[in-house]
């Protein structure tokens, strides 16, 4: 009876023993996984988390290259035999009521007739479709032959723009085109490239190899084409306006009080362009938003 007591409390201890380390095994397998699981979440978490460092945007402009562009101004207004200003936030245009850079983001701009916006950037870079870090003008508080110039990035690339309107559109907006001058555009790209030296080029013809065309001798030419023109009194603002590059703009009303717009341009081998717009109120065009109905190139 004691030998069968002693025999049972070694079985009861054995298996009391397997059943321990059996115990202790599934508590570790539990163990692992837990902590296999908690650093999964762990790492998904860190994954998910979104990522707060973001890419430095690189300047496109800056001091030594405003510099540049202000020796480059200088020579190349010379050999267009105008002088221009620099002007930027500590100094307005006023050019045609214009003043900009302070108003430049509230006014409504269009570049070649699409409406765009603009804004003032010190370095280049920023959200406008157009940013514009540096501002030229050849008159100041005058408008007749005025020639309004923005030096700007677009997309990231150099552009410039220029405006000679010298009244109001009725779209109500200030309308720029891209600069037509191969110097000029040229210049501003190498400055932005650091290729530029600050001198205009004037091994190459530029505009200023044509003579401007009077206003006498724009009568005299749009005559000999056949194409109406009529000096009265009370003549549309802006009529005999000087242009860009020598031009010459002739404006008389048509229709009901609308206004027939005629550009005069000098070309390269004793040449001019001639362009005319035909406006009438009453179709609901008037002057620069009227389709031209003639573009011809003819001997002056």
């Amino acid at each position: 009876m004691g030998a069968c007591s002693v025999k049972g409390e070694q079985q009861t201890k054995s298996t009391s023993t397997s059943h321990s380390k059996k115990v202790t095994a599934v508590t570790s397998s539990q163990k692992q996984v837990r902590k296999e699981t908690t650093s999964s979440v762990s790492q998904s978490k860190k994954q998910s988390q979104p990522q707060t460092q973001t890419k430095q945007v690189k300047a496109l402009w800056d001091s030594n290259k405003k510099q540049a562009l202000a020796t480059f101004m200088s020579s190349w207004g010379t050999t267009m035999g105008q002088t221009y200003q620099s002007y930027d936030l500590t100094r307005d245009t006023n050019y045609a009521g214009i003043h900009f850079p302070s108003k430049l983001a509230q006014t409504d701009l269009a570049v070649d007739d699409t409406p765009v916006t603009a804004a003032w950037s010190t370095d280049g870079t920023g959200s406008a479709d157009y940013n514009v870090v540096a501002i030229y003008c050849d008159v100041d508080g005058g408008t007749v032959g005025g020639h309004l110039y923005l030096f700007t990035f677009h997309n990231g690339q150099p552009m410039v723009l220029i405006t000679s309107q010298n009244q109001g559109t009725p779209d109500n907006r200030l309308h720029f085109s891209v600069t037509a001058n191969t110097d000029l555009k040229t210049g501003f790209a190498n400055i932005v490239s650091g290729q530029g030296s600050g001198q205009a080029n004037t091994s190459q013809p530029t505009t200023s190899a044509v003579s401007p065309i009077s206003a006498a001798e724009a009568q005299v030419i749009v005559a000999a084409q056949n194409i109406q023109y009529r000096e009265e009194q009370g003549e549309p603002a802006g009529n005999k306006a000087s242009l860009a590059g020598g031009g010459i703009v002739l404006k008389q009303y048509a229709g009901a009080q609308g206004i027939d717009i005629i550009k005069l341009t000098p070309k390269p081998g004793n040449k001019v362009n001639i362009t005319v717009q035909n406006g009438s109120l009453r179709d609901g065009q008037a002057g620069e938003t009227a389709p031209i109905s003639q573009n011809i190139t003819v001997d002056r």
